[in-house]
């Protein structure tokens, strides 16, 4: 057995080769080549780093500088003497070693996700198994540059639709914003990080007048209801589902949007302008009140299950509107359609943007106009009338037994 003494002086030892460790040294680096088709410069150093239980220590490290046919030697010892000179004069602050996977699970989720709606959350948490575990997730955090990254998003490239890898790209930045803020790495190796273009997307689509009709046939209340006010509101999912009986003024003919309906739970609105009033037609309020019950309370939901609780939005959407859309004879739709159909029929009517944008909820008017608002083939005919109007007021034929053009220009 060991004695008291014997185990201080190996206490002693321990934390004076850690201090050795901690303890900074001045380096001037090493310059090599390597390479023979194309010889590029390495430079090799030792860097700090705090390991994964929170101790101090060294590493050694070799980068590559850049390509001999490019880089002369003074050259890439400068840039070998700026790489060096933060750890020289103190200023280096280590970078934790941590696997990726540790970090997001034990760091970054349980300080993150409180902060975030749930459905967020969860889109973030399914990701992170997805699709960046099984690829980088055993890579040391501070290991993992734009190579790795660009790697990453080529390989889900070649596999998943542009939109779902832009998710992707777009998680991995915040998990790496949250590091740097939090000192864990230097820089955030998504950035510059190139993804593919958003094509060959579903194509938005707003339903024509008739097609709405046809579906209202389809549906038996309170769908029916649910439907009409969607369409004729804009209203988005989780606002619809999340509907109260206190937010809807008869008198005013208008609804106070300030929660919505989140992944089976109340929750504050995405944004600052998503609360707001939206004024309905006398349609929507009609309908409203022939579906309100004799008894209710005030925080009741409008649209509820024969237990009173909120419908649940992928049950609705699948028992009840996607067969009603096959039995209408439409194509599928979702309950984010009928938002775009609203938006759609209002930008026609030459209302201000501003009210359009104040109704649907947006908090920059471009993307109303660029997202949500769609051409409607009558409103292009009626521009196409109006600009071949000016050119020719009194309305010629063309073509075969019309006005000939020489007419118009003697």
């Amino acid at each position: 057995m060991l004695s008291c003494d014997t185990m201080s002086g190996a206490t002693r030892a321990t934390e004076k080769r850690e201090a050795d460790v901690a303890r900074r040294r001045w380096q001037g680096g090493y310059l090599f080549r390597r390479g023979k088709r194309n010889p590029v410069w390495i430079g090799r150093f030792r860097e700090d780093y705090i390991a994964e239980d929170g101790t101090r220590r060294r590493r050694k490290l070799s980068v590559v500088l850049g390509p001999i046919r490019e880089l002369g030697k003074r050259e890439a010892e400068r840039q070998l003497a700026e790489r060096l000179a933060s750890i020289n004069q103190g200023r280096h602050k280590p970078e934790v070693m941590i696997p990726f996977e540790r970090f997001v699970i034990e760091r970054w989720e349980p300080n993150i996700f409180p902060t975030l709606r749930l459905s967020t959350a969860r889109k973030y948490r399914h990701i992170a198994r997805a699709y960046l575990f099984p690829v980088i997730g055993n890579l040391n955090l501070a290991d993992i540059g734009s190579a790795e990254i660009q790697s990453l998003i080529s390989y889900w490239a070649k596999r998943l639709a542009p939109y779902t890898v832009l998710t992707i790209r777009n998680t991995l930045s915040k998990v790496f914003s949250t590091a740097v803020r939090w000192g864990s790495v230097h820089a955030n190796p998504v950035e510059g990080v190139q993804v593919p273009a958003l094509i060959n997307r579903r194509e938005r689509m707003a339903l024509v007048p008739d097609e709405v009709r046809r579906l209202l046939a389809a549906l038996s209340e309170p769908y029916q209801t649910m439907v009409l006010l969607a369409v004729l509101s804009g209203l988005r999912r989780g606002e619809l589902f999340g509907l109260r009986w206190k937010a809807v003024d008869f008198a005013e003919g208008s609804i106070i949007v300030s929660e919505s309906l989140s992944a089976g739970r109340a929750a504050p609105v995405k944004t600052r302008a998503s609360r707001r009033m939206v004024f309905v037609d006398s349609m929507v309020l009609d309908a409203l009140r022939s579906l309100r019950p004799a008894q209710y309370q005030p925080d009741d939901y409008v649209f509820t299950s024969g237990r009173g609780a909120p419908l649940h939005v992928a049950n609705v959407q699948t028992r009840l509107l996607s067969p009603a859309c096959e039995r209408a004879g439409i194509p599928h739709v979702s309950w984010h359609n009928f938002r775009y159909t609203y938006s759609t029929w209002a930008n026609p009517t030459n209302e201000s943007i501003k009210a359009l944008q104040a109704q649907l909820g947006h908090t920059d008017s471009r993307l109303t106009l660029s997202v949500y608002t769609q051409p409607m083939p009558e409103a292009q005919r009626a521009i196409g009338r109006k600009v071949a109007g000016i050119l020719a007021p009194n309305g010629p034929k063309f073509g075969v037994g019309g006005t000939p053009v020489s007419k118009l220009v003697q």
